[in-house]
């Protein structure tokens, strides 16, 4: 059974893993981008937060907006991401702009360091292009090369935005994150304008991690005659 992920709008992880790096399709710009928590439940703030990047490059760019990242996870084997999906409402400021998702799914240990993709495909961009005129939903669903998670790891959804204009201009665009304290999650269409929660899905099923017991320390052992 798949497992929804919800992105926090407004509170922030404990942990910072880098930003993505190393794959051809790497992030250009990431000097727009926030942390953010994701999370199995909704976040329950009832909060929805815009953010807006932009760029002036007459090459395509693809610029992070915010880097999700969850708790460490009670993680399957395997995760599988063939019906890997996600909705947002997005905007752009002109139609000329040609903005679309760009989204990697990450991983990395616990105290956020040995960042690394899922697997080299575990990332999508495309899907319908943002509206210029209302913050619309923005849904899609992609199939792509299984990887894994190990016990304890983090998930880490960095979301972002393809410019795909060639023109030598400044163009914005949104991407919406809500929650709206209610059980309406955006619709699998890209027609919701409603404040409907923005959501992230896999194809396996996830559970915060219970934790381990904290390992005993013992001193210096002596031994008296």
């Amino acid at each position: 059974m798949a497992t929804r992920f919800y992105p926090d709008p407004t509170n922030a992880p404990s942990v910072s893993p880098a930003y993505e790096s190393t794959l051809i399709s790497k992030w250009t710009d990431t000097t727009q981008a926030v942390r953010r928590k994701l999370v199995i439940d909704t976040p329950g703030n009832n909060a929805s937060t815009s953010f807006q990047v932009s760029e002036t490059s007459a090459s395509p760019e693809r610029v992070l907006a915010v880097q999700f990242v969850s708790e460490p996870l009670d993680a399957n084997a395997s995760v599988t991401l063939a019906d890997m999906s996600y909705a947002f409402r997005c905007l752009e400021s002109a139609a000329k702009a040609d903005a679309v998702i760009h989204l990697f799914l990450r991983k990395c240990d616990g105290d956020g360091s040995n960042d690394e993709v899922i697997s080299a495909s575990s990332y999508i961009s495309g899907g319908p292009e943002f509206d210029d005129g209302v913050l619309t939903n923005r849904y899609a669903t992609y199939n792509r090369t299984d990887g894994s998670i190990a016990q304890g790891q983090r998930l880490i959804v960095e979301v972002g935005v393809l410019f795909q204009n060639t023109k030598d201009a400044e163009y914005l665009a949104t991407i919406n994150v809500t929650d709206n304290h209610a059980t309406t999650d955006l619709g699998k269409n890209d027609t919701d304008t409603a404040a409907y929660n923005s959501w992230i899905e896999t194809g396996d099923t996830f559970t915060e991690a219970s934790g381990e017991p904290a390992a005993i320390k013992l001193g210096p052992i002596f031994t008296f005659a």
